[in-house]
């Protein structure tokens, strides 16, 4: 009997209940019902089986003479000899040897390489030997008759080798003929031809003598007998002599002490074996697929003598063959089916025992169940039910109402015994021409190390010839015996569909079971309404190609924690900066560090356990701790200062134990020191702007804003928009530039630090607000006066400041060397940098107050404005100031810094300058105009229940008007007659009120309510 993988199966019915054994010993033995053989018997029968497997297969490779032997099914591709069942010799001298040989008792599909004595040989079409040393090359002789003074040859003449004779009618002489010619295979007689006489060519000619010729015969059921051995045997092999359903070789060995220097050789082929049924496609054909094979012993009359399959077994085998067909690596250089198998089945051997050796060439299992074929291929397969606790049948009532607990079985561990960390094969393997073999052995290191010595376990996988599919097998093997979990429940009728071998889901919250995997190796209907099934855990990783082995299995036998197992908890983020700053109750802001980490899935923490945190600061500071309850996943400590680098490690503790620290992390606190987020949706409508912070900012200060003309986000050179800080939005400018401007804002916070990005803006604002000009310069119709000594780079052309040419490689020093990537690098003509300053401007102190806009039209890039107080301002300072000051002082200061002009400011009582910047380029720098402009603010007055006299009343205002504008009077009712009143605004600092009746006479007694506009 062929030994059996550690997974085979076997399977039998015993009173209607279908009971299955997974073999754990080195061959499969069936129990017939209950009755278990002794441990001699088993000895015996284990012995015997493998004395009958051992000569199988020595037999195998031999050519056995005999007049009646056991015929023998071929599957899948083979090398094997067979039985000589017919041998004679022929000739004068018997120097023909002819032996028929048996290769298999049915058709088969195709001879893919015949052997001599273990060696391969080429075989020509007409059946000749053309290897040495069974043919070789010889010089052949052969002569034939010339029928004229031209003759072609039947062959080319070896140089030299020919001979011409003449011959007598009669036979009364022969003479040679010397005057002939040869050219190729053509002879030319050059002398006269005599009449009435023969003339002969002898020659040798180049061959090939072959001493062996094979003919082969495929076996079909309708095969014609040989009809050489017919011509050379007849009497003796006649017509009726057709061997049919036997595919065998007519194999003839002329006498050669050459070639055959050892008598016949032993004759073996590789062939292609019978062809199959294939349910996938309907088609019968050769396969090397197991789950195929299968299928033909259990329909074949000779084992399985099944006549027909149902279509529930046929889904089976197609499912396992699909599995076997999978195309895979197993070296990485070769893609061929995961699994193949080719044996061959002696008549008289038990099916079962052919079932068992293409299983274990997959991987698999089968048994033979309740009438029905069941098939697994040595694969993962995804669980096809789920059964729960509440599925269990475990009290059983009976009619009186009485229970009984129905037994429950869990084998989880396997006797040492029983254990292996090694496999010894052996196959016919085809890289050694598909003789049987002893390979490498299997060892899985891992396994090794836990058991402590190397655990061997001798396997033959008779149906496997390729090395690195039985190295799969047989990790398969071992990872599938380290996970030896094995379960017996009973179920509810839940449970009826599931059959042999699917895969199976199981909950059992007691034993620590979430949708655990199982697969069913045993199924028994109760009558009593329940189902029975034996499970054995698995899971993907014990069917991986060239995967690794745990000692503990793939699959752990329970769920249940370790109380005393527990884990450090992974820290995910330490976070701190200004969204962990805490702002406490008198106001002040402190720095915060949060520390999260990952969730904690232990029960004995997750209830009544905690999470430790410690932490320190570096060098030398102390640990410190913290403690959070056991379901937390962050906390969040106070006390650390700006810049502290920090190293943080949590644990877990449950009531029994503490686990390891974890792996601990560094941290630099940022604190208040890490800037506040940048400025978002900045907008400005007329001369309100409005923007967006992301997120709260517990420390913010305020918000500062600035602008540049045209567009350029330089931030340090740009023109503020306001003093101090702005603190909310929207806000409303005082003052605000016009033209196109990049307006850029940032946030700052309490400490001063400002947004590392700038919200910008760029959008031309137009002409800058001007209500009542009331003083304007005008620099271009001032012929452009400029402050000598502090002009730079430009000349008058066209009467406006115009920028010189640029004679220089480089540009300003504030200029980059090189443009962009396509710019030529010299420009065909550039311009430099220009600078023109204003002369002194003064601002009376009547003006002061006055809003002063600065309107500039230029062209060029990079246009900056720059202001500065020039001047002593007014003369005297305040009233308690002395005249002079100490005699080394300058009786007048000299001119102020340079500031950013901002677009419009508030005059001073101060003498102003102004200096225009446009930068060098390809583009020509020229101040078109320029035009500055004092706008006085409206003043507006009411003046109520004013009394009007006769002849009129000076209006008594009290604001300070430069000018009045507008005078607006409302005449209330009263009993003087008059019917209107009328201003007069010349002066227009001295306007007076007349009330007039229908006659436009000025009367008295009036009152009037009055509005004064101006400026």
């Amino acid at each position: 009997m062929p030994q059996a993988i550690a997974y085979g199966l076997a399977a039998v019915f015993t009173s209607g209940v279908v009971t299955t054994a997974i073999t754990l010993a080195a061959y499969a033995i069936t129990l017939v019902g209950t009755l278990a053989l002794s441990s001699y018997q088993k000895r015996k029968a284990e012995r015997a089986a493998r004395a009958q497997f051992d000569a199988a297969q020595v037999d195998r490779l031999a050519n056995v003479p005999s007049t009646v032997a056991q015929r023998e099914l071929v599957l899948g591709m083979v090398r094997k000899g067979g039985h000589v069942f017919f041998k004679t010799s022929v000739g004068q001298y018997k120097e023909l040897f002819i032996m028929c040989v048996a290769m298999a008792s049915h058709e088969i599909d195709a001879y893919e390489q015949i052997y001599l004595n273990d060696q391969p040989v080429e075989i020509n079409d007409a059946g000749q030997v053309i290897t040495a040393p069974y043919g070789r090359a010889a010089n052949i002789d052969a002569n034939e008759v010339l029928g004229g003074s031209t003759s072609a040859l039947s062959h080319t003449p070896v140089l030299d080798s020919v001979k011409v004779t003449r011959e007598f009618f009669g036979g009364i002489g022969v003479t040679d003929v010397t005057e002939f010619s040869v050219s190729g295979n053509v002879v030319t007689i050059t002398e006269a031809i005599i009449p009435g006489q023969i003339y002969r060519a002898y020659y040798q000619y180049s061959g090939f003598n072959s001493f062996v010729r094979i003919t082969k015969h495929l076996g079909s059921p309708g095969q014609a007998a040989d009809g050489e051995l017919v011509a050379m045997l007849g009497g003796v092999w006649t017509e009726a002599h057709r061997a049919a359903g036997v595919a065998y070789l007519v194999c003839q060995f002329a006498y050669n002490d050459g070639a055959l220097p050892s008598g016949i050789p032993t004759v073996t082929a590789r062939i292609r074996g019978a062809k199959v049924y294939d349910p996938r496609t309907g088609v019968t054909q050769w396969s090397e697929m197991p789950p195929l094979l299968m299928r033909h012993v259990m329909l074949h009359p000779q084992f399985g003598k099944r006549t027909s399959l149902t279509a529930a077994e046929d889904a089976r085998i197609i499912a396992a063959t699909n599995a076997c067909a999978l195309a895979v690596s197993y070296t990485g250089t070769d893609l061929v089916n995961l699994y193949r198998a080719a044996i061959v089945l002696p008549f008289g051997s038990t099916a079962r025992d052919a079932l068992d050796d293409l299983a274990q060439s997959m991987g698999g299992e089968w048994a033979y169940a309740a009438g029905e074929y069941f098939v697994r291929a040595g694969v993962y397969q995804l669980p096809v039910f789920n059964l729960y606790e509440h599925d269990l049948a475990t009290v059983q009532r009976s009619n009186d109402g009485s229970g009984s607990q129905n037994p429950t079985t869990i084998s989880p561990h396997r006797p040492r015994n029983e254990k292996f960390n090694m496999v010894a094969i052996r196959i016919w393997d085809q890289a050694a021409n598909y003789v049987e073999t002893p390979i490498t052995p299997y060892r899985a290191d891992a396994l090794v190390a836990d058991d402590g010595a190397e655990i061997s376990q001798e396997v033959t996988m008779p149906g496997v010839f390729y090395a690195p599919q039985a190295f799969h097998i047989a990790e398969v093997m071992l990872r599938d015996s380290r996970d030896p979990l094995t379960v017996t429940l009973s179920f509810k009728m839940k449970a009826y569909p599931i059959e042999l071998f699917d895969g199976v889901t199981l909950t059992i919250a007691r034993y620590g079971w979430n949708a655990k995997e199982f697969r069913v190796m045993a199924r028994t209907f109760i009558p009593d309404g329940r189902v029975v099934l034996t499970l054995k855990e698995t899971t993907s990783a014990i069917f991986a190609i060239g995967g690794g082995f745990l000692p503990g299995g793939y699959a752990p036998n329970t769920g249940l924690p370790k109380p005393w197992e527990i884990y450090p908890p992974q820290i995910l983020s330490i976070s701190s900066g200004e969204d962990e700053l805490i702002v406490q109750t008198d106001g002040t802001i402190v720095n915060g560090v949060r520390v999260t980490w990952s969730p904690i899935l232990d029960n004995s923490v997750l209830n009544g356990g905690v999470v430790e945190l410690r932490y320190r600061v570096l060098p030398d500071g102390p640990w410190i701790s913290i403690e959070s309850p056991g379901d937390s996943t962050q906390v969040k400590f106070t006390g650390v200062d700006d810049s502290a680098l920090i190293l943080v490690k949590v644990r877990v503790k449950n009531s029994l134990a503490s686990s390891d620290w974890g792996v601990q992390q560094l941290h630099q606190v940022v604190g208040k020191t890490e800037p506040p987020p940048n400025i978002e949706d900045l907008t400005i409508s007329g001369s309100v702007m409005s923007w967006t912070m992301p997120r709260r900012v517990p420390d913010l200060a305020g918000f500062v804003f600035r602008f540049q003309y045209g567009n350029n986000t330089d931030w340090g050179s740009a023109a503020a928009l306001h003093n101090g800080l702005i603190t909310e939005s929207p806000y409303d400018l005082v003052t605000r530039p016009g033209g196109v401007v990049t307006i850029m804002g940032k946030a700052q916070d309490t400490s001063g630090n400002q947004s590392q990005v700038t919200a910008n803006i760029v959008m031309n604002l137009g002409d800058s607000p001007i209500a009542n000009v009331i003083e304007e310069w005008d620099f271009d119709a001032l012929g452009w006066p400029y402050q000598p000594g502090e002009q730079s780079g430009w000349t008058l052309v066209g009467g406006k400041p115009t920028a010189n040419a640029l004679d220089s490689l480089y540009g300003t020093d504030d200029q980059s060397f090189y443009g962009a990537d396509l710019d030529s690098f010299y420009e065909p003509s550039s311009y430099g940098q220009m600078v023109y300053v204003t002369q002194e401007i003064p601002i009376v102190s009547a003006l002061a107050g006055s809003i002063m806009t600065l309107a500039i039209e230029s062209q060029g890039t990079d246009l900056h404005i720059d202001y500065r107080l020039s001047g002593p301002g007014s003369l005297y300072g305040a009233d308690n100031d002395p005249m002079y000051g100490p005699d080394a002082d300058p009786f007048f200061d000299g001119p102020g810094a340079w500031q950013p002009w901002p677009g419009q400011l508030v005059a001073a009582n101060e003498v102003y300058q102004f200096r225009v910047t446009i930068g060098a380029g390809i583009e020509r720098g020229i101040l078109q105009e320029m035009v500055l402009t004092i706008d006085a603010p409206d003043i507006e007055e009411e003046i109520s229940d004013l009394a009007v006299a006769a002849g009129g009343t000076f209006i008594p205002y009290t604001k300070d008007f430069t000018v009045i504008k507008t005078i607006q009077i409302t005449l209330q009712a009263n009993g003087s007659g008059a019917i209107t009143a009328e201003s007069t605004k010349t002066p227009n600092l001295t306007p007076k009120v007349t009330a007039y009746n229908a006659a436009h006479t000025s009367v008295s007694g009036a009152t009037v309510d009055i509005t004064l506009k101006g400026y």
